[in-house]
């Protein structure tokens, strides 16, 4: 059988070079991301032949393989996960597959199989550009937000993550979860995000902080999944500071010099995140399917 491992801070170098040389812009595959949820959803990984291979375990068994990650051909890598799921006496079932990656499973594999669309894991990719200058009439919007948060709060900054004001981040995550109700000493997310300031600079994260009258209002946090795409992995504003959101989405992607895109990854079928990310006109959504090899 392949040799899972829960991925841990060693595993992080390696991880993010796979990752990165491959291409990828799905945010499943930044380094950062892998190890960051690897105990929410029971994440475990694998290197075989040059490559990286990801599965979502349940039970001490996999539920759902990725893709292999690697460069060159994946015919080998793709033949041990087989071997792997007959081995645990399992079917081997594919997750957030890209189209791309379904079509060269088929023509690997040889089998035929039975894709579902993950409604909801879809990636929303936008351009740096648009998201830092909102041009044209689409963005008209976007930018009456933003004019309307600059007359409204004529003291605002934005400051760059850093020990000094980690502790403002983590503040904004605790008020937007107790503002929806919501036990920050028990959320996930909340959790993720303080582990994820715990290890800023070993994760390679890059964020800010919106500041309003001196207080903290909204937090992004990210890092690259390659050399042209960054990938937002946490944003939590304050609603009751209208335009907060716009306002720190522009004022955190003009930081984001040399990377062309910008992936702010999926809605999680919630209709109004949703309607909120297709607001600002991505350049691609990036879908994502399940694959089960038909009988």
């Amino acid at each position: 059988m392949l040799d899972f491992k829960t991925p841990v801070k060693e595993d992080l170098a390696y991880l993010r070079g796979v990752c990165e040389s491959f291409g990828t812009m799905g945010c499943d595959f930044n380094a950062s991301n892998i190890f960051i949820w690897r105990n929410r959803y029971n994440i475990k990984i694998c290197f075989y032949d040059n490559f990286l291979i990801l599965a979502y375990f349940k039970d001490n068994a996999p539920w759902g393989y990725c893709f292999p990650l690697g460069n060159g051909d994946p015919s080998g890598a793709l033949a041990e996960i087989f071997r792997d799921a007959k081995q645990r006496g399992i079917k081997p079932e594919f997750v957030m597959l890209t189209d791309a990656q379904k079509q060269r499973l088929v023509e690997i594999t040889g089998f035929e199989y039975s894709f579902e669309e993950l409604t909801g894991d879809e990636d929303y990719i936008y351009t740096n550009y648009d998201l830092c200058m909102l041009p044209g009439k689409k963005y008209h919007a976007k930018r009456n937000h933003i004019s309307k948060f600059d007359r409204t709060y004529p003291k605002w900054k934005f400051a760059l993550l850093s020990d000094s004001n980690f502790s403002d981040a983590l503040l904004v995550a605790r008020k937007w979860c107790e503002n929806n109700d919501i036990n920050p000493f028990e959320n996930e997310e909340y959790k993720a995000i303080a582990e994820t300031l715990e290890n800023y600079s070993l994760l390679k994260m890059h964020g800010g902080v919106l500041y309003v009258d001196e207080q903290p209002v909204a937090m992004t946090l990210g890092s690259r999944i390659n050399l042209t795409t960054f990938d937002i992995c946490f944003e939590k504003a304050l609603t009751e500071y209208d335009g907060v959101y716009a306002k720190i989405n522009n004022e955190f992607a003009k930081t984001l010099i040399g990377f062309e895109f910008i992936n702010r990854e999926e809605d999680m079928g919630i209709e109004s995140l949703r309607k909120a990310k297709l607001s600002y006109h991505p350049a691609a959504i990036l879908k994502r399917y399940r694959g089960s090899v038909n009988a």
